[in-house]
């Protein structure tokens, strides 16, 4: 069980044997490489196929870069480092319990402990664009390690990390419940109900956390989503930062904060004091610069194809990926494949600058403000834009080869206004379609607005349409704090609506207007017997 790692201290910790060896370079780079299957036969099959295949892609592709080597290096010494301070095979580990325990006793994470223990505990945090990679390259590295190692003589159970995602309200008492539910899932044990009940204060259930982690000897806690205490509420960033500092200086389990940009200067603020924070560093996760390191891996995925006609990968086709992907990596491997779904899709069967120009325009709206913000290089702005949305790649690639059913169901959006209002409404059409919505969404908006509005000119009704989509039209506190439905808005629903009905119903009730409508039946219609 236990494996020598090269350094007496580490062979004379449990909690450090029993992890795997220590990596080199080259066995790092082994661990984490991870190439999708691929098979020239599988080009002369059917389109239907083919979208399957070029899953794997975004599954299983994974070149490691230079980054990804140093994380994998800065993790290793994080949790072996993190465990000498709390060696089992000495009376460091009871100190550590029996101070944890004043702690549950008291209710106070911030006591005076009774006893002077050794913390050897660090911390980082990792900065970066969503999209470019981070979270999937922590999964990789932590794979290596076991979930869960028991120490038979030791009666112990060592869980070696513990990876949970920042509560978007920025709660302590979300936070330790999340952690709860994670050691039940590891572990088979019931923490959720016995200390995340809803009448436990937040200093209890945090206590209870800091002794758990202890006790079953977390060697890392990472938590992930931390950008969402940029949004708190009532003051739920600095208490949540004061935790993970004293999680690090006080209890000594090391932690790692991961985010986007919009973390930056919280971080940068409160997390830095961990005096043992700047041992490591923080690692500030860039994009791919245009240089030979993304010259190799657009030669490596454009191996994978699955199209009838190879395209030769040309400088130029470089520069548009770049350009349209900016080096995060999830934007370039999912530009790839939707283009190679377009290619199917058209019959031209091979890429070309065009085409992946198309395909970014279409696709990939959600994100164009995103990668115009990398483009200024400005930190401010890329701040602004710290949570990149992906476009629903499966879904779009499943509509893609359901072609008769996608133009079935647009023929029946088709916009019913009278022949004067008719080139008005075409027009409105195109630009609600340039703007990002979707035609079935379009279209009933243009008729009522029109139907509204008649003589409104094109722009104005563009107006009007846009405060629509982006929820200007009423501010959100109000549409919560609103009881009363607004009535008088419901004629422009066609006639098939029920709020339409109730809008004309006069003073017919509800209940008889739905019957007249075939909608509901009598009790005596339904059972047949009147």
């Amino acid at each position: 069980m236990y494996k020598k790692q090269g350094l007496p201290e580490y062979d004379e910790n449990p909690f450090v044997a029993a992890l795997p060896k220590i990596n080199d370079r080259k066995a790092a780079v082994a661990a984490l490489i991870s190439a999708p299957k691929f098979s020239e036969e599988e080009i002369n099959f059917g389109a239907e196929i083919r979208v399957h295949a070029m899953q794997r892609l975004i599954n299983d592709f994974f070149q490691p870069q230079a980054q990804h080597i140093n994380l994998e290096t800065r993790i290793s010494i994080l949790i072996r480092q993190g465990y000498l301070g709390r060696n089992p095979a000495t009376p460091d580990f009871i100190k550590h319990l029996n101070n944890g325990y004043d702690r549950v006793v008291n209710k106070d994470i911030s006591i005076t402990t009774r006893t002077d223990v050794n913390v050897t505990a660090n911390s980082f945090s990792i900065i970066g664009p969503s999209g470019c990679g981070k979270s999937k390259a922590i999964e990789k590295i932590l794979k290596q390690y076991d979930k869960v190692i028991y120490h038979p003589d030791l009666k112990l159970t060592q869980i070696p990390w513990l990876k949970l995602e920042c509560p978007s309200n920025g709660s302590l008492k979300q936070l330790c419940k999340s952690f709860f539910v994670a050691l039940d899932k590891r572990l088979g044990t019931q923490y959720k109900n016995k200390y995340g009940k809803p009448r436990s204060g937040a200093d209890e259930m945090i206590a209870e956390m800091a002794q758990l982690a202890n006790l079953h000897a977390i060697g890392v806690l990472i938590i992930d989503e931390i950008q969402n205490l940029s949004v708190h509420r009532s003051g739920g960033e600095a208490p949540m930062m004061n935790f993970f500092v004293t999680l690090v200086n006080d209890i000594g389990i090391p932690v790692i904060l991961v985010g986007t940009p919009k973390a930056r200067r919280l971080i940068a603020k409160d997390f830095s004091q961990a005096r043992r924070g700047s041992g490591l560093g923080s690692v500030m996760w860039e994009r791919l610069k245009q240089d030979k390191h993304w010259e190799k891996l657009t030669d490596l995925i454009w191996n994978y194809q699955w199209l009838h006609y190879k395209t030769k990968l040309t400088n130029e086709i470089r520069d548009v990926l770049y350009d349209c992907s900016q080096g995060i990596i999830d934007i370039l491997v999912k530009l790839y494949v939707l283009s190679q779904w377009r290619a199917m899709l058209t019959k031209a069967e091979q890429l070309s600058v065009d085409l992946i120009l198309k395909t970014y325009q279409d696709e990939f709206k959600a994100v164009h403000p995103m990668l115009s913000a990398l483009r200024s290089g400005k930190p401010e702005a890329i701040e602004k834009f710290g949570d990149l949305k992906m476009p629903d790649i499966d879904n779009k690639m499943i509509q893609a080869f359901e072609g008769e059913l996608v133009v079935q169901q647009d023929k029946k959006q088709e916009l019913e206004v009278t022949d004067d209002q008719s080139e008005k409404a075409r027009k409105l059409l195109k630009v609600a379609i340039e703007l990002g919505l979707e035609q079935d969404i379009a279209v009933p908006l243009i008729e009522a607005e029109i139907v509204k509005n008649p003589n409104l000119s094109v722009a104005h009704i563009i107006h009007r349409l846009t405060r629509v989509m982006v929820g200007a039209a009423e501010p959100e506190t109000k549409k919560r704090i609103s009881k009363k439905p607004v009535i008088s808005n419901w004629q422009q629903y066609p006639s098939t609506d029920m709020r339409n009905m109730y809008f004309h119903k006069g003073e017919t009730t509800m209940h008889t207007t739905l019957l007249q409508q075939g909608i509901i039946c009598t009790v005596a219609d339904f059972l047949k017997i009147g």
